[in-house]
């Protein structure tokens, strides 16, 4: 799977992640009561409280639910929960605090108008970047880009492999010549391992891929063939018998395991490729570039310069 894009892609993180498609709630901007939705009626969307001749809309409640990170965007928020109640109580809260600023003329302000200003522009920011999202991220783009993936990684290894970790390597050799000379391994490992996870199954691990484990450790692991006991192999955790039972091919990871990661790097792709091609297509002009400063002089110069205007008729 690619990397995700670092970088220049700040100013997406910030439209995507900040939660200000929520942040408005029923309206912004400042005209009074029809900036709520009380002269026209949303086409489909359900009325479900109305404060002071304003509307809350069945809408609203699952945009701040989602805004809240109390569902995700498109899940069912029932009509009834206690969810549904608690946001619909902070909507009404919300909508009698803007409506009294209203009231006292605080939405002619003009640090309010410069910040209701900036809220649209988000908005506005966020309703393109869902809407450029909607289109490329699709079910069938998901899968097309796993499969493809699927094709251009090949699957690596796994071994299953078992060990009885000891303190020294002196007792890791003794074990060694118990096995070569018969002993049962499950029986060594209950009675010598100092492993916990392990000691009680026999020392066995299960299958692994080579970057589950500690290096020493894999790279002995891998050396060997099916059946075979290695050498001695200290790792920070002590010295380790390790015996090889079998081998596979590592299954690739699902299509429901990948599809989070594909999602998460289509949406970061296509942001990228959205907010390249307008600035490509604009004009943008900028003074971000600090002023020089007049170095000072010496303060005995200072006073030199400062003494021979004196002087001059």
């Amino acid at each position: 799977m690619p990397n995700l894009p670092n970088g220049p892609l700040k100013l997406c993180l910030l439209l995507l992640l900040t939660g200000l498609l929520g942040a408005c709630g029923g309206g912004s901007g400042g005209g009074g009561k029809d900036e709520f939705g009380s002269a026209r009626e949303r086409a489909g969307d359900e009325a479900i409280a109305r404060v002071n001749g304003t509307t809350i809309y069945a809408s609203d409640i699952a945009r701040e639910a989602a805004a809240q990170k109390l569902i995700r965007i498109g899940d069912p928020l029932p009509k009834g929960s206690d969810t549904y109640k608690q946001v619909l109580d902070d909507l009404v809260d919300q909508r009698l605090l803007a409506l009294e600023a209203v009231r006292r003329g605080l939405d002619r302000d003009g640090e309010a108008k410069r910040r209701l200003q900036a809220a649209r522009e988000r908005i506005l920011g966020n309703i393109l970047v869902e809407n450029a999202i909607s289109k490329a991220v699709t079910d069938e783009a998901i899968r097309r880009m796993y499969d493809e993936q699927a094709k251009l990684s090949p699957p690596g290894e796994e071994v299953r492999a078992r060990h009885i970790l000891v303190k020294t390597k002196a007792e890791a050799e003794a074990v060694i010549a118990q096995l070569k000379g018969g002993a049962d391994f499950a029986k060594l490992a209950l009675e010598k391992s100092i492993d916990p996870g392990s000691r009680l199954d026999g020392g066995e691990l299960g299958y692994f891929s080579k970057d589950a484990m500690v290096e020493p450790f894999a790279n002995a692991a891998f050396a060997l063939k099916k059946g075979e006991i290695s050498e001695p192999v200290q790792t920070e955790f002590g010295w380790h018998v390790i015996q090889v039972e079998a081998r596979r091919k590592q299954a690739p990871p699902s299509f429901d395991e990948m599809r989070p990661r594909i999602v998460r790097f289509m949406t970061f792709d296509e942001i990228q490729k959205l907010i390249t091609q307008l600035r490509l297509a604009a004009i943008v002009e900028r003074d971000d570039t600090p002023k020089a400063v007049e170095t000072p002089l010496p303060v005995d110069e200072k006073t030199k310069a400062e003494a021979d205007g004196a002087a001059t008729p």
